[in-house]
């Protein structure tokens, strides 16, 4: 009975050790293949350069006339950070979902909790097993223009890269 017990709970230690999911590492220069993307910026020069660090994910783009949204350095905490950029505030954030690395903006127009949000992206990151192919899945909302006539619900985008590790 004691050992039944014992390797019980051996087992039930080990499930938990190897239920949290390994955080990959992004880190390196990686370059958008645009047949396997969608919806992406048909750019054959566009290289995205990540730095990570167990706190922080720092990401650059280099492409012609292209400026990503995402490009700066972002803890990775779980928490939003807001920085007041004009008469907007933009809130992101970058946080762990398991193994897939989530970031977020969200511009609005007031730092109120109730504020009228105009913008927001969401990108998923996952890694292919082999460590050489990183999956960038992007959704995009975007608030109506106040000028139109009948204004409804956000245009949403929806994007995915599709990056070759260089």
């Amino acid at each position: 009975m004691r050992r039944t017990q014992f390797l019980l709970a051996a087992g039930l230690i080990c499930c938990a050790a190897f239920s949290q999911a390994v955080k990959p590492d992004f880190s390196g220069t990686w370059k958008l293949n645009n047949d396997k993307s969608k919806d992406v910026p048909a750019d054959p020069n566009y290289l995205s350069t990540i730095t990570q660090t167990n706190a922080t994910i720092a990401i650059t783009t280099k492409a012609e006339g292209v400026t990503d949204i995402l490009d700066g350095t972002y803890p990775v905490n779980g928490k939003f950070r807001i920085d007041k950029q004009g008469n907007k505030y933009r809130y992101t954030k970058a946080s762990w979902e398991g193994a897939t690395l989530v970031l977020e903006i969200t511009d609005k127009d007031s730092k109120k909790e109730l504020a009228k949000v105009l913008f927001y992206v969401r990108e998923s990151w996952t890694l292919s097993p082999n460590g050489k192919t990183l999956f960038r899945f992007r959704r995009t909302a975007q608030s109506p223009k106040t000028t139109d006539p009948a204004p409804t619900r956000p245009a949403i985008t929806d994007q995915k890269f599709v990056f070759d590790k260089q």
